[in-house]
């Protein structure tokens, strides 16, 4: 039988976490890597399909496999190198894809056999018949294999899910905006598909077959890993229509005006949703025109989306990006003093960052003075700064960025913020903590306070005692997340 690995590349990992150690609860990752998941799907019953996840597992250069598959993103690329030269050295076929692929595949090209550009389910069959008759192109793109119509379902059964927290869905595929920072289009594309909602419950019936547990708390939640699920207001409608009756908590994405539908918003909390992430990306308005970002989102809108979501239940997570040519030291301040007056919990931070591929690399290029790929290297994730700001230094950039991440992960303003969503319950979908859940933040807090971490301890007692309290794993993530806190330096916001 011929063997396929599929490697996740990764720069992080999530097996240090002392709070988890503390605990003795398992080290987890978010959610598995659904193109992997899809590929398998597609993959004949004649080869084997192994999936390594480098968020949780070690490559194993030494694996006996006919096929090296390795995905990589802009923030990964150097790592997914890596990998693929020490497969090639040892006589390996290295097959790269992924996002990155779509906007540097002669770059991608010279670090594999093949590079894989678009999307799997037009390309993947076509490559496995190649390789087979030993043909294998160096490029499979979709000008030459256009992209399928519909979305397949994954083979879930190749991930070990107990190392992850949520599992993987996909109900729609694209994103119809331009947003100038985004490369989206590059992954999904412009044109908004759909899955039909028959095909997402059947995929949500076979997961909950691995979903069983009698401590409600470690069951798991879906995360739905669409760009934006706000595009088909009547798709969505019967979506969450649907997701009603099957009894799952799920968390997804979308546009701010999302927030102005009753509806849909009614409909998220009874299916089930705990979290719904949405772009704010900045509070200033001329920034958001810069990016081409205001046909979604208006500034004065905000606070009414934030508490409308939390109306009903769920907990809104905003992204905000700074260093746009309209932000000055000024910015950082204004940032938190919004995302405290308008009871915003969950909040990512990034640098803006022109990634190859986007209208605003074309514009940003000629002032940038760090871009070779390796710029992420440390962090998956866009926190580091690759051009030169119009209104503010680098340094200023840097120190506001990291002056604004430390009061957004304090434990006692993270309780704050709890506070003002829970009071605006209780909801009859979303139950408080059982008393088995609560007597477990207390054994909890006694584990963290004889490690001394007393503001962990503390914040795991107040969840405990405080009556309108739900989500025990929501507890549980914030204590870890603020772990985050440790590598952050203790900075002054650069506007004093």
């Amino acid at each position: 039988m011929s063997k396929i690995v599929f490697i996740n590349p990764s720069t992080v990992t999530y097996w240090n976490s002392k709070v988890m150690n503390i605990l003795n609860y398992p080290q987890t990752a978010d959610a598995p890597n659904l193109p992997a998941m899809a590929l398998a799907a597609l993959t004949p019953e004649k080869y084997s399909f192994t999936y390594v996840d480098e968020v949780i597992d070690e490559v194993d250069y030494t694996v006996e496999a006919d096929l090296i598959v390795i995905m990589a993103k802009i923030q990964t690329a150097v790592r997914a190198y890596e990998i693929a030269g020490e497969f090639r050295k040892r006589g390996k076929t290295v097959i790269i894809g992924g996002g990155h692929c779509a906007v540097a595949r002669e770059e991608v090209s010279r670090h594999c056999d093949c590079v894989m550009v678009g999307e799997g389910e037009n390309l993947w069959p076509a490559i496995l018949e190649d390789f087979e008759n030993g043909g294998l192109k160096k490029v499979y793109s979709p000008e030459e294999y256009p992209c399928a119509e519909k979305l397949i379902s994954p083979n879930i059964h190749i991930i070990n899910f107990k190392y992850y927290d949520s599992f993987p869905i996909q109900a729609t595929l694209g994103c119809p905006y331009d947003c100038e920072f985004c490369a989206a289009e590059h992954s999904g594309g412009r044109i908004y598909k759909t899955k039909p909602v028959e095909q997402v419950a059947a995929e949500i019936l076979e997961y909950e077959k691995l979903n069983q547990n009698d401590f409600k708390a470690d069951k798991k939640s879906y995360r739905f890993v669409d760009s934006n699920l706000y595009v088909n207001r009547t798709y969505l409608k019967e979506l969450l229509t649907m997701l009603k009756p099957l009894g799952i908590k799920w968390e997804g994405q979308g546009t701010v005006n999302i927030a102005d539908d009753e509806e849909i918003l009614r409909l998220m909390a009874e299916s089930g949703c705990r979290g719904f992430s949405i772009g704010i990306e900045s509070i200033r308005p001329e920034s958001l025109a810069e990016v081409n970002k205001v046909k979604t989102n208006q500034v004065d809108q905000y606070e009414t989306c934030i508490r409308n979501l939390s109306k009903v239940g769920v907990i809104p997570r905003g992204f905000f990006i700074f260093g746009f040519d309209s932000d000055d030291v000024t910015v950082f301040q204004e940032a938190f003093s919004f995302i405290e007056r308008s009871g915003l919990i969950d909040v990512v931070s990034n640098i803006l960052t022109p990634c190859p591929g986007t209208g605003l690399y074309d514009r940003l290029k000629h002032r940038m003075f760090n871009f070779n790929y390796k710029f992420n290297y440390k962090d998956d994730n866009f926190w580091s700064i690759v051009f030169t700001p119009k209104k503010m230094s680098a340094d200023d950039l840097m120190l506001g960025h990291w002056w604004l991440g430390a009061k957004i992960l304090d434990l006692d303003f993270i309780w704050a913020q709890l506070k003002k969503h829970w009071n605006y319950g209780p909801w009859e979908n979303i139950p408080q903590l059982t008393l088995r859940e609560r007597i477990a933040l207390v054994k909890a807090a006694a584990r963290l306070g004889r490690h001394r971490m007393y503001k962990s301890q503390k914040f795991a007692l107040r969840a405990a005692f405080y009556p309108k309290t739900s989500d025990f794993k929501r507890i549980i993530r914030h204590i870890r997340v603020s772990e985050l806190t440790s590598i952050i330096p203790p900075v002054k916001n650069p506007a004093l």
